[in-house]
């Protein structure tokens, strides 16, 4: 998972930087929500699996 947040990384800092250059704010946008993902997504789905792990234990 590690590969995927670095992935995310870049690509935020390479669509920041073109969406600020060419003023573009959905391009920004787009950057901002691949941080979010980047950062936040690996920790979701580590609890949702053990969501569904511990609902399948308690059935």
């Amino acid at each position: 998972m590690i590969y995927f947040e670095i992935i995310a990384s870049v690509i935020f800092v390479i669509l920041t930087t073109v969406g600020y250059r060419k003023s573009c704010r959905n391009l920004m946008l787009v950057a901002s929500i691949f941080l979010l993902v980047g950062l936040a997504g690996p920790d979701f789905v580590k609890g949702f699996q053990e969501g569904i792990n511990a609902s399948d234990k308690a059935s």
